[in-house]
């Protein structure tokens, strides 16, 4: 039996424990009635709802003073982190010289190596320096898409309304503080050109954030949209051939740095003799690293790599000398290694992977135009990045004697778009366009474009319309003479018309210079044939035409001739039946009957001798008719 439940008072529902059956609980329900359903267990029922009812995401709807709380964390939180980076790196350099260091030395030291980071040149008492190193630059933009990824997370992952605060943020915020960098420089240092760290910092920091912000909110609706045809395929030659381009100077350096690793050894040992300068060389050697790896992309490729005067590349070297430091030393300028020119396979390769990859990317039932734009799009892409990163990684050297280190960014733009953009080609769209590329010599051709048929009618008709240029110009006139209504005579078609004329012109311009005399003969014994057979089927469709004529004129000679003979006298069938016996009844009368049959008879003969002339009249219109169609048929024949 169960108990009424109790009210709770003063205590929260979730700990107020009602008496009753476990029905009565489950319908929260007791012997109060509507009392009960207001006690503690329809309160229970309703608190896990509550407890379960989702939060709104952080960030997401905010005001204006949130958000720009959190753009100006992101931005100052990249560039203080950037800066704070590069602090124990430039003590560590500033003591490989045996030099003191302090904290604000180093400090001041950051200053242009925060420059150096964002590709801006710096002068050394006038000396330009260009040749910055790459490591460093990485690493900001890593830092940058970090920071940016959570900032537009925060604001709420959309990227029409936040992707584009974050990213002008990021880009101002690294120009405004280059600009500022660059006038806090020592008397010493300087920027070559202020508006170069304006635009190369802003662009670097929107790059980052651009990557980062990507990467966090994936790719607009519209981009989807558009990858989703031919350029899609063209994303995917992009990645695999970036890729096999990196790893192809990452395989040329680590194979350089192996074979030379005793010069290059020794050329750290003459720069760095003692621990501290050896550290130093060394941070300095792994922040050119990324440099050396676009050199070695250069030197596959076939542009090479010059030093000054010095110059090394597969196929030609220039010897002069080289500066002592381990990533440069290893350049064989003295003559070119054996074997060397068949690292140009290599790019070849990621050429041919390139366009599997986007032949595999596009649909089986892909044209033929998109089987080439993606492929060709793809290249381009990857030859314009490659060039650009090649021209960044050189620069000046202070105008020393190894003033230029040059990459050759033109060399390596035609080069990708040789050695990987011909085999990309080849290899997605050559079967497709082997089907335009005319196959064996002229017999060939002529062959696919006039195949044999096995009946002289088709052999005709083809001659009619693609045969050389006398046959064209016979069939024309014959198909004039042929349109002639005028009974006029049509054009000889014997061997001495033009018609014989021009089929041996078009026999000799068909036949010269490919054939002999017995296949000339053959030709000639061909189109005979030909001719024979067209002018067979002429004269019978001309009978045909003819006899027809004939037929329906003759119909309608009769029809004329009834209706005649029925308007003169329409009782004149009649009569014609009821002939015999009239004159039997004739015969028996008396001459009174008689009397009255004469006058009848002689009242009715004039009507009968009238059908008689309209008779004849239509016979003779009809031999006349006759004589003339035979006439003609033995003129044409």
């Amino acid at each position: 039996m169960s108990t009424p439940s109790r009210r709770t008072r003063g205590r929260p529902a979730s700990r107020s424990r009602p008496s009753g059956t476990e029905p009565s609980r489950s319908r929260g329900a007791g012997p109060d009635g509507p009392r009960g359903g207001r006690g503690g267990t329809a309160v229970a029922e309703r608190e896990p709802r509550r407890r379960a009812a989702p939060r709104p995401p952080t960030g997401g709807g905010g005001n204006g003073l949130d958000r720009l709380r959190i753009l100006l964390a992101a931005t100052m939180g990249a560039v203080l982190t950037g800066y704070t980076l590069l602090v124990p790196v430039a003590a560590l350099l500033a003591g490989s010289g045996g030099a003191s260091v302090t904290a604000d030395g180093a400090l001041a030291v950051a200053v242009p190596m925060w420059l150096a980071a964002h590709q801006i040149p710096i002068a050394f008492d006038g000396r330009a320096l260009g040749l910055l190193p790459l490591l460093p630059t990485m690493i900001v933009i890593v830092m940058v898409a970090c920071f940016s990824a959570w900032a537009v997370r925060r604001l709420g992952g959309r990227v029409r309304h936040d992707a584009g605060a974050v990213v002008a943020s990021q880009a101002g915020a690294a120009a405004a503080v280059a600009v500022l960098a660059g006038a806090l420089l020592p008397k010493a240092m300087a920027v070559t050109a202020p508006w170069a760290s304006l635009v190369g910092a802003g662009m670097i920091g929107g790059t980052a954030a651009g990557i980062g912000v990507i990467h966090a909110c994936g790719l607009p609706a519209a981009w989807k949209r558009v990858l989703a045809g031919w350029p899609g395929a063209a994303l995917a030659g992009v990645r695999v051939a970036a890729t096999g381009l990196l790893l192809i100077g990452a395989l040329v350096l680590t194979g350089a740095l192996l074979l030379a690793a005793t010069t290059a050894t020794d050329a750290a040992a003459r720069l760095g003799p003692g621990a501290g300068a050896a550290l130093g060389v060394l941070a300095l050697a792994v922040g050119y690293l990324p440099n050396a790896l676009v050199g070695g992309l250069s030197w596959a490729l076939g542009p090479g790599v010059s030093v000054g005067a010095a110059s090394s590349g597969p196929l030609v070297a220039v010897p002069a000398p080289l500066p002592s430091f381990p990533l440069v030393a290893v350049l064989p300028v003295t003559s070119v290694p054996p074997g060397a020119p068949l690292v140009l396979l290599l790019p070849a390769a990621v050429g041919v992977l390139t366009g599997l990859a986007c032949r595999r990317a596009l649909p089986a039932d892909a044209p033929t135009v998109e089987r080439v734009t993606a492929p060709v799009t793809a290249t381009t892409v990857v030859a314009i990045g490659a060039s650009v990163l090649a021209t960044v990684a050189g620069g000046a050297l202070a105008g020393g004697p190894y003033d230029p280190v040059s990459f050759q960014g033109g060399g390596v733009l035609g080069a990708v778009l040789l050695l990987v953009g011909l085999p990309a080609l080849l290899t997605c769209a050559g079967p497709e366009l082997a089907r335009y590329v005319p196959m064996g010599g002229a017999d060939g051709r002529a062959a696919s474009r006039r195949p044999r048929s096995s009946t002289v009618r088709d052999l005709v008709d083809r001659g009619r319309t693609t045969g050389a240029g006398g046959r064209v110009a016979a069939d024309a006139h014959d198909t004039a003479g042929d349109a002639r209504t005028d009974g006029s005579p049509r054009p000889p078609r014997d061997g001495r018309g033009s018609r014989a004329t021009g089929r041996t012109k078009g026999t000799g311009d068909r036949t010269s210079g490919r054939r002999g005399a017995d296949a000339q003969d053959l030709d000639a014994q061909d189109l005979d044939a030909r001719d024979t057979d067209a002018r067979e089927t002429d004269a019978r469709e001309t009978e045909a035409r003819e006899t027809e004529g004939w037929e329906s004129e003759a119909r309608e000679s009769e029809a004329r001739e009834s209706e005649a003979r029925d308007t003169v006298d329409p009782d004149a069938a009649a009569r014609d039946a009821e002939g015999p016996a009239a004159e039997r009844r004739g015969t028996g009368s008396g001459d009174a009957d008689g009397h009255h049959t004469g006058s009848r008879g002689a009242g009715g003969r004039a009507p009968r001798d009238r059908g008689a002339a309209v008779r004849d009249s239509a016979d003779g219109d009809a031999r006349d008719h006759d004589t003339r169609d035979r006439d003609t048929r033995d003129r044409d024949t």
